[in-house]
């Protein structure tokens, strides 16, 4: 028997004597205990005091070279920039009377030459109000600078050049949809009017992605990397910014503790050491931080060594693991192929557990992991079900056939008036129509059935309104028995009726119009009344009452919603009108027969 065998019945041995199946975490203890106590004690022993102290020290000489060239970098941009201000404030503000000049030229000269690096030049009184902009902007509505920090930062620094902190660019209207990042600097200007002299704060935002473009240069290895704050430690630039501010990279380090030689501290599971450079005029400074655990070896012969030792102890691993795939691998890939074919939606998979502890008890929980979502699926589809039923019928529900009562009075009227004809053709049409609209409880109805409760309706209307329009009706052959849900199309009828034909004087038109196109079924509603503006037009289709005391809006926005729970938002339906010029709607739902809609299970 060879060892691998041997070794391998030794363990299961001692796994059954311990009354259950083996536990793939004992199995990998076992096999790999050995193993890693010897890479650690050849591998601590051989490189690790060797090299990396050295390899520290030369990383840590390259990194302070480089924050260095930086802190240089950073300090011209920054001197660049504070000369703008002088130039501005002694060329152009101090020589310039502002009572009868105006200094909009030399800002916007000086804006233009450094625009790579400037997003706006500003000049306030020191009441708020802007007096000079370039380029030439209108502040931002309910903007006041006295709100802002570097306001009060700014006449506390007299008449020294002050930073403040970064921002977002909310003073002016955005001439672009997306706003941008700036660090303001300001200060105090003395400024002639007349023949007085009253202050003011020059304000000049300069570009937060020039900070970056000075840090981004300026390539630090080994994880390494720079950020800048200001004297109090507030953080104006760091290459991982927004995960510093939303709390998932930390930088809790006080910088009075940190030496211009550099501290070492564990921030988190990270070993990271410190640099810190105080960029002269601001306070501001720059701090380099060098992640320290995670140096490399990058010398020929060290390359080498490590290769070599990796080598070696990889064709123990290998030979270590090709016992445990082969023990592993299988139970696994059968399990795996089970989730992926209930992944894509085979909820009947079998699955049957196998394989180490670990594994088949994975397999046990999976297999009632599938039991429960197949259970839940199918109570989610019921829920589903019923709640949309509920929103049709409630939303079916809020179709009041508020014209109830004054039909009723025209019937007492026709009577008292001997009109008896008259008044049996309201009451059959009145019946026909509240018939269909009960449709005993159903939610489909035929094409037929709902231009006929439209039909009955404006019998009703014609002769309430004493003959002031006429309709006519055209369908399309074959239209008639397809199916659709019903009171879709007398609140629109409605609608023209109350808003178009009220105040015509017998030269009334409605023209319903039901036809196909391809796939979809179209209702369409014209009227020759007084029609609507875009405006209105809006208001209607949001629900809007257009006319004090009608509703209409009302009724088209439940139609909407109803076409679209149950047929899906590309249904609809669509309004085009023009003042004095009549209206048409027209509404899209899919070409369905009636048994095929009502099998949805919408009754």
């Amino acid at each position: 028997m060879s060892l691998k065998n041997r070794f391998k019945e030794m363990v299961q041995q001692w796994m059954e004597r311990r009354g259950r199946r083996p536990e793939l975490k004992q199995v990998i203890w076992f096999s790999f205990t050995a193993t890693a106590m010897a890479t650690a004690l050849i591998m601590g022993i051989s490189f690790y005091g060797r090299f990396l102290a050295q390899i520290k020290d030369t990383f840590r000489e390259e990194n302070q070279f480089l924050m260095e060239q930086a802190s240089y970098s950073f300090s011209n941009h920054l001197r660049n920039m504070m000369k703008v201000s002088d130039s501005l404030y002694y060329s152009v503000i101090k020589k310039t009377d502002m009572e009868i000049e105006s200094v909009t030229d030399s800002f916007q000269l000086m804006y233009d030459t450094n625009k790579d690096h400037i997003e706006r030049i500003a000049l306030f009184s020191m009441d708020g109000r802007l007096l000079e902009s370039a380029p030439a902007g209108k502040m931002s509505k309910g903007t006041n600078i006295k709100k802002e920090d570097w306001y009060w930062d700014t006449l506390a620094s007299e008449e020294n050049i002050c930073l403040g902190k970064p921002e977002v660019a909310h003073l002016f209207e955005p001439s672009r949809q997306e706003y941008t990042r700036v660090v303001p600097m300001t200060r105090i200007v003395q400024m002639t009017v007349g023949d007085h002299v009253e202050r003011g704060i020059l304000l000049i935002q300069l570009k937060h992605n020039d900070f970056q473009d000075v840090f981004s240069n300026i390539l630090l290895g080994g994880g390494s990397y720079l950020y800048l704050t200001d004297a109090d430690g507030e953080i104006i630039y760091h290459p991982q910014q927004e995960l510093v501010k939303s709390g998932y990279v930390e930088e809790a380090i006080d910088l009075n503790s940190i030496p211009s030689s550099g501290i070492v501290k564990n921030i988190g599971d990270k070993q990271r050491e410190y640099f810190v450079k105080t960029v002269g005029y601001t306070g501001w400074k720059i701090i380099g931080v060098t992640q320290t655990d995670g140096i490399a070896l990058n010398t020929f012969k060290s390359s080498m060594f490590i290769a070599f030792l990796t080598l070696f102890f990889l064709s123990i691993i290998v030979v270590i693991n090709s016992f445990l795939s082969k023990r592993v691998s299988a139970p696994m890939g059968r399990l795996e192929e089970a989730v992926n074919r209930i992944e894509a939606g085979n909820l009947d998979t079998d699955i049957e557990p196998s394989g180490f502890y670990e594994v088949w008890h994975l397999g046990r929980a999976i297999d009632k992991m599938k039991n429960n979502l197949k259970r839940l699926m199918e109570d989610i589809v019921k829920e589903h079900e019923a709640k949309r039923k509920s929103e049709l019928m409630a939303l079916q529900n809020q179709i009041n056939p508020h014209f109830l009562y004054n039909t009723l009075d025209i019937i007492v009227w026709m009577i008292e008036n001997g009109k008896k004809d008259d008044a049996v053709n309201v009451v059959t049409a009145l019946a026909r129509f509240f018939r269909i609209s009960l449709s005993r409880g159903c939610t489909v109805i035929t094409v037929q059935d709902e231009v006929e409760h439209v039909r009955n309706y404006l019998m009703i209307q014609e002769m309430r309104f004493k003959n002031r329009f006429s309709y006519e009706f055209h369908l399309e052959d074959g239209v008639e028995t397809l199916g659709t849900i019903k009171l879709i199309l007398q609140p629109i009828v409605e609608n023209a009726v109350y808003h178009a034909m009220e105040f015509m004087d017998g030269d009334g038109e409605i023209k319903v119009s039901v036809f196909r196109q391809g796939e979809d079924l179209y209702f369409l509603i014209q009227d020759n009344g007084c029609g609507m503006t875009q405006e209105q037009v809006e208001k209607l289709m949001n629900g809007m009452d257009i006319c004090s005391g009608k509703g209409a809006g009302v009724g088209l926005r439940n139609v909407r919603e109803r076409i679209r729970l149950v047929f899906g938002d590309s249904y609809d339906l669509s309004i085009v009108s023009e003042p004095d010029e009549g209206t048409e709607v027209r509404v899209k739902i899919p070409a369905i027969s009636y048994d095929i809609l009502r099998q949805r299970g919408l009754d």
